[in-house]
């Protein structure tokens, strides 16, 4: 606890102030001593990023058990804050076992709906200290993440949007990013820092919460989980066949529906999903190994239903978490386990780098409606959200890199990828690829204009100097580096132009392979940049 109560609480009350009417109007869901901007409000505003930073340092006023804590600063120098909340309390990942959660919100700031959603949650925790959850959880809790988009506040942001009527943030960083297309480039500062926040604490279960505002349906909110065929089979397995489940009936007895995030097609024909790249947050944290969990609220329904639903989608998520934590935290260990201690048919282990979406075997029923009115209808639909490699290649027991530019360098330490550089020259057999086709699109995208390559293999005998670094892929962000560094990889480090420099068709790619384990004299680079 590490602010006074008298001073933030007085703080909040005179931050809120201008929006409250009288103590008998206000429609407070949770505590009215302790009232979110939402709330206050009537549910006609959300809060800005100073509001957020006082009601945060007013929950760390109320509880011994609640920590205020800040892990960077946004590009126009604003904190990036949250909590942890855990009885009894910690501040660091190594004074606790427990698992751990992280709920973040706010990534596109006119999306704000989880953004207030999370303030209710850890004033619930605060004033709870006795609450069962924290017995068994380590909870973090990043309401605002897009803090310099959070304040560019206008009621023309999300056209279509019900609410807030006194407006909503941009989709963007102030410098023009979309934070959830950040995870492989961390070009940001915002993505930099929460990535750091993610290795540090490397939370067993990820909630990121958005707001959809694409096909007309009457779920008041849809939720997802990663898609990527390089996460591992029995993580996705779990949360499609038992934990999501589980949470959708638990999300129906508390009077919401619920189904997968998607959106309709070809007349009412498909219902399809999002991406599977790891560039967004729930596909990231699958390639780590982790379990991501995507929650989209659902843009026509009104701002205080959203904010309800958000809220709630959130705790079920925690109330199924707690329910499944040790057969959680077997799974999670035995796949970082064997990341890091892989078998001897390593290499015939196979890392998809590029996919396409497909349909599940059985068509769903979709809760939509009839096109132009509000009367419901049901369809169904064939579900497309199942992905299927296209390209996959032999993952190598290491990467070996001779001229590593800082940007690379950089961004892997950023990740928290383990390097090591040789402390001798070495003689080694490896995978050398040529380029021979170099794809640059010549529209920007996130203002990149994005490349593809293809290469051709072949095997060599090359003498690389001290100093070299090297990757093995026997580490638990093992499959992430290779996602980063294959040639070919449809969201990696070529995708994003960090190796344009030294790119040209004929040319060797200067990331090479090697294919078996071989003893090699190495020291480790530290991890953090």
């Amino acid at each position: 606890m590490n602010f006074p109560q008298a001073f933030v609480l007085t703080l909040l009350l005179m931050v809120i102030a201008p929006a409250l009417t009288s103590a008998d109007e206000l429609p407070f869901v949770g505590s009215a001593e302790l009232p979110t901007v939402a709330e206050a409000s009537q549910f006609e505003a959300t809060s800005t990023s100073e509001e957020v930073l006082i009601f945060l340092r007013s929950c760390d006023a109320l509880a011994e058990h609640v920590q205020y804590f800040e892990f960077g600063r946004t590009s126009q120098d604003r904190p990036l804050a949250g909590l942890i909340i855990a009885d009894p309390p910690v501040s660091s990942p190594a004074m606790d076992d427990r698992l751990t959660i992280m709920l973040l919100g706010n990534i596109h700031s006119g999306e704000c709906d989880g953004k207030e959603a999370l303030l209710m949650l850890a004033r619930e925790l605060a004033m709870t200290p006795q609450h069962p959850w924290l017995k068994q959880l380590v909870i973090i809790i990043v309401p605002n993440y897009n803090a310099d988009g959070n304040d560019q506040m206008a009621v023309t942001n999300r056209p279509g949007q019900l609410g807030p009527l006194r407006g909503m943030g941009t989709r963007e960083t102030a410098q023009g990013f979309d934070l959830n297309r950040d995870f492989v480039r961390l070009e940001t500062p915002e993505g930099q820092s929460l990535v750091r926040l993610i290795d540090r604490w490397n939370p067993h279960v990820f909630i990121d919460c958005h707001t959809t505002n694409g096909s007309i349906h009457r779920y008041p909110l849809t939720y997802d989980i990663p898609h990527n065929p390089a996460v591992p089979e029995s993580l996705r397995q779990f949360l499609r066949q038992q934990m999501m489940p589980d949470v959708g009936t638990r999300m129906q007895a508390a009077g919401f529906d619920t189904f997968y995030y998607g959106n309709f097609a070809r007349e009412h024909t498909r219902w399809e999903s999002f991406g599977f790249e790891p560039r967004y947050s729930t596909e990231y944290l699958g390639l780590r190994g982790r379990i991501g969990i995507l929650a989209e609220s659902y843009s026509y329904a009104d701002y205080r239903t959203r904010v309800l639903a958000s809220r709630q989608f959130v705790r079920q998520c925690i109330e199924s978490t707690t329910q499944r934590a040790a057969e959680i935290a077997s799974l999670l260990n035995t796949i970082e386990q064997q990341a890091k201690d892989p078998q001897p048919s390593t290499t015939d282990q196979s890392l998809p780098l590029n996919a396409t979406v497909q349909p599940y075997p059985e068509k769903v029923i979709v809760k939509g409606r009839v096109p132009g009115t509000d009367e419901p209808q049901d369809y169904t639909v064939e579900f497309w959200g199942r992905y299927e490699p296209t390209l996959q290649v032999p993952l190598p027991y290491a990467y070996v890199i001779p001229n590593a530019g800082q940007n690379i360098m950089d961004n892997l330490a950023n990740h928290g990828v383990q390097i090591s550089r040789l402390t001798m020259p070495a003689r080694l057999t490896v995978k050398a690829r040529t380029v021979t086709v170099i794809r640059k699109n010549p529209t920007a995208f996130q203002k990149h204009h994005m490349m593809q390559l293809e290469t051709e293999d072949h095997d060599e005998v090359r003498e690389f100097p001290a100093g070299t670094c090297i990757v093995r892929t026997s580490q638990p962000l093992g499959r992430l580096a290779a996602w980063l560094l294959e040639p070919e990889s449809c969201d990696g480090l070529v995708t994003w132009n960090f190796f344009d420099g030294v790119l040209q068709e004929g040319i060797q790619f200067p990331v090479y392979c090697l294919k078996s384990p071989t003893d090699l004299t190495t020291e480790a680079i530290p991890s953090t940049p």
